[in-house]
Order: structure tokens, then sequence, then C-alpha cells
């Protein structure tokens, strides 16, 4: 049987062409939580920011083990997607946050930042928020990455383009 993994530079190209991966992480009692969450890249780290105060805060700091994928596609042969098993914790490090911010601000430039049609006052506090340190950035390093494009899966089940 054909298998469906993405090769690396398919799977960096569909990473760096999506905005949203559901990121999961553990309750303190072990329950699995799912959220959406727009990401970005660093070479293989991926980026994540979010209210200091949040729930996925409070739980990758009680257990780093997380879970996020993301996903595309609307019919059998389109889907792809990438999960990535790893740890994550919250970034402290001045230069390391300086660093997401500039992946944040380089994906929207490339794609667009998906804030497009919210009024600037609604920019503008997220500014203030990560300027008062009320926003964090989540970093999540891949243990594990599965890939899947079914696009290559055509063949095998002889189905015509």
């Amino acid at each position: 049987m054909q298998h469906s993994q993405m090769a690396p530079s398919a799977l960096s190209d569909f990473m760096e062409g999506q905005r949203t991966l559901i990121l999961t992480s553990l309750r303190a009692d072990g329950a699995p939580v799912a959220t959406p969450m727009w990401f970005c890249r660093v070479g293989e780290v991926i980026y994540c920011n979010t209210a200091a105060g949040s729930a996925k805060v409070r739980h990758v700091r009680l257990e780093d083990r997380v879970c996020a994928v993301v996903e595309a596609g609307e019919d059998y042969f389109s889907l792809r997607g990438v999960r990535v098993e790893g740890r994550c914790r919250v970034v402290v490090d001045p230069d390391e946050v300086a660093q997401a911010e500039e992946a944040r601000r380089a994906k929207a430039r490339r794609i667009g930042s998906g804030l497009e049609e919210l009024p600037a006052w609604f920019l503008d506090s997220r500014g203030r928020q990560r300027a008062e340190g009320r926003r964090v950035w989540l970093r999540i390093d891949a243990e594990r990455v599965h890939s899947w494009d079914f696009a290559h899966l055509r063949e095998h089940y002889q189905v015509g383009p």
C-alpha cells in the first residue's frame, strides 16, 4: 500500500500556508482539552500566542505534553495535515519572544494576518497586552511528527485526476 506521508519540503510548505492549529493540552486531572490557535514557526519550532492567564498556559505549566494538529481539505483526496506530539512551555527569553513576534509578522505579510476586518482598537489592544506581558508565547518542540496527504493515495485506489 502506498503511504500518504508528506515529503519534508511539502510538510514545511503546508505548515507555512496554514494559520490555525488545534492544540490539545492536558488538565490537571489528565483530561485533554483541544483549542484552535493561530501559529507561526521558526525552523521546526511552533509558536502560539495566548493570554498569559489562559487555561492553556496553566495546563502546560502543570503538564508540558501536548499534541497539535494542522489540517486542510474538503474531499478525500485533498485531505492533508500534520500532527505534532511534543513538549510545550511558556517562552520567557526576550530574544526568543522577539524571534516569535518576527515570525508572526512575516507570516502575516506572506498569507495575511486573518485580522484585516477587525477594527484598529482590537489590534491596538493586542499590542498593549503584549507590551504589558498579558500575552505570552507558547513554544512547542516536536518529539514525533506524523503527516498525511491523501492525494498520494489516488493512484493506489486507481482513481482518475
